[in-house]
């Protein structure tokens, strides 16, 4: 069996260090988590139910928050300006 899981969603993009020690700092733990945030890009698109999961950005909304799926994550995470955290699992 692998050490690590698998990540559910192949197209996922990594969440950038400042945004993970501040999901951290929001009391978020280091491992095995899915957090549903909101997020603003500096483009000015609010996205209202970012799914981060073991810091990587999974997906865009809540429908995908089981099994294992495709969707691409169309911004750069460099451009998030805000994150909140709205729920933790």
């Amino acid at each position: 069996m692998p050490a690590r899981s698998q990540i559910r969603n192949r197209l996922a993009k990594p969440l950038p260090d400042e945004w993970r020690q501040h999901l951290l700092e929001q009391g978020v733990p280091k491992r095995k988590y899915t957090a549903v945030c909101r997020a603003v890009l500096a483009d000015g698109r609010v996205i209202d139910e970012l799914i981060v999961e073991e810091n990587w950005i999974v997906a865009l909304d809540r429908s995908h928050l089981a099994g294992i799926f495709e969707q691409r994550i169309d911004f750069d995470p460099r451009t998030i300006l805000s994150l909140d955290v709205l729920q933790v699992a």
